[in-house]
């Protein structure tokens, strides 16, 4: 069971894995993430997906947070990056749980 983090160009075809089985993090920070948010938003048991709009949106998220150890750390710097990356590729960023 996991998340994987998954970057998709603009017509929806994978550019990279960004990070994989990110599930016991990601479930932490969307535990404590303020209704209404994109991280809030997270379906461990399904896919999301965050096109440019919402992942500018997410980067200020991100911004905002801070990890409490070095996994946490690692994926937090993975989540800026691959939303960097998909937003420079007009793409989309895809949660793919299981």
């Amino acid at each position: 069971m996991g998340i994987d983090i998954i970057i998709q160009n603009q017509i929806h075809e994978k550019i990279e894995l960004a990070y994989g089985d990110a599930e016991d993090t990601l479930v932490k920070y969307r535990a404590n993430a303020p209704a209404g948010s994109l991280l809030s938003g997270l379906h461990a048991h399904a896919d999301t997906m965050f096109n440019t709009s919402q992942l500018n949106v997410l980067l200020d998220e991100l911004a905002n947070m801070s990890a409490d150890d070095d996994k946490e750390a690692e994926l937090l710097t993975a989540l800026r990056k691959a939303a960097e990356t998909a937003i420079r590729r007009n793409g989309y960023l895809w949660f793919s749980g299981d």
